[in-house]
């Protein structure tokens, strides 16, 4: 998104929204790979509340360190980074098995050369009745996101989901740009 322009016309997504539509609630643990500056992580933390937490994971530290900011200024206190290439094998070794409620994947897989291997370890972390959350550019042409070859089709997120045995669950509302679909362990 190096060529992004601020187009305030443009409607992007609401992450509550759409985590809402998740049944993203109190209490519950949140992993977001491939966090950036926390969109998806902040609004998390808002929604599972004191007795919930959400864990950032990026491969950029600065990343990491705008959400810890980010988090400290809107007073949220259940948030966790850790710092991971998620190109490698095992990369949240450092999450327990089969303890998150939540996964999301947002505008990320584009970049994952294994994405397998990734879908492998989301599917390690989530517990019995998890649910992925998965957020990609859509096809439409845009002077935004990835260029169009890079772009995942749904089709290619099914097939994914599918050899680790994850179950569609339905999609999300997202925006002009984007699809959403979820998952369910």
């Amino acid at each position: 998104m190096d060529n992004f322009v601020f187009d305030p016309s443009i409607k992007f997504l609401d992450p509550e929204k759409l985590l809402f539509a998740s049944g993203l609630s109190s209490g519950q643990v949140v992993v977001d790979l491939g966090s950036g500056s926390g969109f998806y992580t902040l609004a998390a933390g808002k929604i599972v509340g004191d007795h919930g937490s959400v864990c950032s994971v990026d491969i950029l530290e600065t990343a990491l360190d705008h959400v810890t900011a980010e988090a400290r200024l809107k007073g949220l206190r259940n948030l966790k980074t850790l710092r991971t290439n998620l190109e490698e094998n095992k990369s949240c070794a450092n999450i327990q098995t089969g303890t998150v409620d939540l996964v999301i994947v947002a505008n990320l897989l584009h970049q994952i050369k294994n994405q397998n291997e990734l879908f492998t370890e989301i599917y390690r972390l989530l517990k019995t009745g998890g649910k992925l959350i998965v957020v990609e550019w859509n096809d439409q042409p845009s002077s935004i996101g990835p260029v169009a070859n890079e772009r995942l089709k749904p089709g290619q997120i099914r097939q994914l989901a599918k050899q680790v045995t994850l179950k569609e669950a339905g999609t999300l509302p997202t925006d002009p740009y984007h699809y959403g679909l979820m998952f369910i362990k």
